[in-house]
């Protein structure tokens, strides 16, 4: 469609042209900007140059021209980008774009040594940002650490711009061994600049190299809570995580809400469940997943102060039965089934969803004892006490629950 668009402009263009000469050039200038401006979008970047090219040899726009050598430069042609740009300058020899299109051309050649010497030239001529990082660029090529480090320091006096402070901060850290100093350039950005994104998660990654964890991660969290970056809680997570910090990383979930499920882990962990009942049946409503709606059941009757509360007991059955629909997790079956047989809800329709359970695990010591509950509670003595005995024989009786059952089955009277 977009292209079909494009052509009746194009068509239109030419039309117009012959009806009335006199608007040629804005007609066909309009159709080849949005014939440059698609063919960039699509990444069709030597499409585009020549696109630009031909509106700057139509309207002598210096503009198209550097356009059309930008798209050289994005399609990494260099010969050709050479060979315009040096065609560019014999007409306008004191461009300075067009030298720096040059010097780009001269280091993406290899041809490092002229290209630093042309850069100097240039940024001692104009003192101008773009041309100190240019020949900071050079210098970075000949591994002139310090030469690169000076130039840098020319431009960002200039700008006081993030990315050239992080390039300083770089090379001094990484490159000149001079870590402390370069930690200390960076909070001395941030006190004057204020804090950013890029910055923030430099300084934080350079303290966590040197172990200075708590620094990290408060640099880490102080990006997030300014900036709201997800990728700065995330890796403040992954230090508090290293510390087993659970206090403060399930603190920072809370407020980033980057990984409500491995928030939910955290909250079962600590024995959270009223907080992990509430988190699952967010994640339920969010994501429509029967798995969060029977955890937010199971979570909500652990975490109860009175689990013998009948409208609490319904409304987790409930949670769970809806659940039941749609998943087929035995824990979950039979954690609803013996709920059911343990508080005399249904014990008969109870047993049928452990019976479920035990078709996905029949050898489950766990469903066997609530099978064995069921049958105690419908006055089933012999079968109730066979399976216990099958438990016991399975893990033993260290599990109180089990010990208790065992007890009571033991005693058990028949029902009428």
């Amino acid at each position: 469609m977009i292209k079909l668009i494009y052509l009746c402009l194009f068509i239109a263009s030419v039309v117009v042209a012959a009806a009335k000469p006199a608007t040629h050039s804005k007609i066909s200038e309009d159709a080849y900007s949005l014939f440059a401006l698609d063919a960039q979008m699509r990444q069709k970047y030597h499409q585009s140059s020549a696109f630009f090219a031909e509106l700057y040899k139509q309207t002598k726009k210096k503009e198209y021209l550097y356009q059309a050598l930008r798209m050289l430069e994005q399609s990494n042609d260099t010969k050709q980008l050479g060979q315009m740009t040096a065609d560019a300058l014999k007409e306008s020899p004191d461009d300075k774009t067009l030298k720096r299109f040059e010097i780009i051309t001269l280091l993406k050649s290899g041809q490092f040594a002229e290209g630093s010497q042309k850069a100097l030239v240039l940024s001692e001529t104009t003192k101008e940002a773009p041309d100190y990082q240019l020949y900071a660029d050079s210098r970075l090529k000949l591994s002139d650490y310090r030469g690169a480090e000076n130039a840098l320091e020319k431009a960002y006096a200039l700008t006081f711009d993030e990315s050239t402070a992080e390039r300083i901060a770089l090379i001094r850290y990484t490159q000149l061994g001079e870590k402390e100093e370069a930690i200390t350039f960076l909070k001395e950005h941030i006190t004057a600049q204020g804090n950013s994104t890029k910055i923030g998660k430099r300084l934080a990654s350079f303290y966590a190299d040197q172990g200075k964890f708590d620094d990290a991660a408060a640099m880490y969290e102080q990006t997030f809570d300014a900036f709201g970056d997800a990728s700065a809680a995330e890796e403040a997570i992954k230090v508090y995580a290293y510390q087993q910090n659970l206090m403060k990383m399930t603190a920072l979930l809370e407020k980033s809400h980057i990984n409500d499920p491995f928030l939910l882990d955290l909250y079962v962990k600590n024995k959270q469940f009223t907080q992990a009942s509430a988190l699952a049946q967010s994640l339920y409503e969010k994501e429509n997943n029967p798995l969060f709606l029977a955890q937010s059941a199971v979570f909500k009757y652990e975490g109860a102060s009175d689990q013998k509360d009948p409208a609490l007991v319904a409304s987790v059955i409930e949670g769970l039965k809806k659940a039941s629909t749609d998943l087929e997790e035995p824990l979950y079956l039979n954690y609803l089934g013996y709920l059911m047989i343990d508080h005399d809800v249904n014990v008969s329709e109870g047993m049928e969803y452990v019976r479920r359970a035990l078709e996905k695990q029949p050898d489950s010591p766990f469903y066997i004892d609530s099978l064995a509950w069921g049958n105690y509670k419908l006055g089933k003595c012999a079968e109730a006490l066979r399976l216990i005995k099958q438990v016991e024989s399975m893990i033993g009786t260290d599990e109180q629950e089990v010990k208790d059952h065992l007890k009571a089955i033991q005693a058990c009277q028949v029902k009428e």
